[in-house]
């Protein structure tokens, strides 16, 4: 038999919802990026990674 090394591609996205405070949808997403800028946004890319897509991208015999 032989071997493979098989490759994998993973695209994965990380959401995390907060709330603002604002008169309207441009003044919130305004105030949301300030927090995001300064920091008070923070991932837990452990707990908050959430597989997208996988597909494989290489097949290469070893």
């Amino acid at each position: 038999m032989n071997q493979y090394r098989v490759t994998f591609k993973r695209v994965e996205a990380f959401y995390q919802a907060i709330l603002v405070t604002a008169s309207n949808p441009s003044e919130a997403h305004e105030k949301a990026e300030e927090l995001a800028s300064d920091g008070a946004i923070e991932f837990d890319y452990l707990k908050e990674s959430d597989i997208m897509d996988e597909h494989i991208i290489d097949v290469e015999k070893l």
